[in-house]
């Protein structure tokens, strides 16, 4: 499934795709920008599946629904919600629109990529781990995200070799830097997440 969204400042390519056999996709994601601020959230539910989905879109509801907070207390929230739940992965940044700096954290096997327009490319590092409703540390990294950066992020399902990733900042708009990405996709038996946001 595609989705494409048009903010002010930036738009965002999505694709998501279930496991080979279920219905339900098991990772859930949230974007969204307002005047202040653009917030990007690529959550993915232990396993597959039904119960996997109820996980990954409960921890993307509490970051949603709480989007003014900063990402620490979204990862606390987010955490809190799978209590009596299988658990999930989450990455989540958000971006000033005025400072033009970005807070990311990430616990588990999300990958975020950005690409600044000077070429070069940042790569944050997430904790190892997933979100259980137990006490979990998590860190907070502030990354310098100028105008004309691009970003890409993506759950485990999916393997882009890195002289395809970089292709991204060279391609003008986000359709092609999409259609590139997932005309490269190999095979898998996974739940896909993906999405690829570019400035307006």
């Amino acid at each position: 499934m595609y989705h494409h969204y048009e903010f002010d400042q930036l738009t965002v390519a999505a694709y998501q795709k279930a496991k080979d056999g279920n219905q339900m996709c098991g990772d859930s994601y949230f974007v969204e920008e307002t005047k202040d601020h653009f917030i990007c959230a690529v959550a993915d539910g232990l396993g597959s599946g039904d119960l996997a989905r109820d996980s990954s879109l409960a921890a993307i509801n509490a970051v949603k629904d709480n989007q003014e907070e900063d990402v620490d207390e979204l990862m606390k929230l987010a955490n809190e919600e799978m209590k009596g739940k299988r658990g999930c992965v989450l990455s989540i940044f958000k971006l000033n629109l005025q400072t033009r700096q970005m807070e990311f954290s990430g616990i588990g096997n999300i990958n975020l990529i950005v690409y600044h327009p000077d070429g070069r490319i940042i790569r944050p590092i997430s904790y190892s781990g997933y979100l259980s409703g137990k006490l979990q540390k998590v860190k907070v990294q502030n990354i310098e995200y100028p105008k004309g950066s691009s970003f890409i992020t993506f759950s485990d399902g999916v393997q882009i070799s890195s002289r395809n990733h970089a292709m991204i900042a060279k391609y003008d708009t986000v359709e092609e830097s999409f259609r590139h990405l997932t005309n490269t996709l190999p095979p898998t038996n996974d739940d896909i997440t993906l999405l690829v946001g570019k400035p307006v």
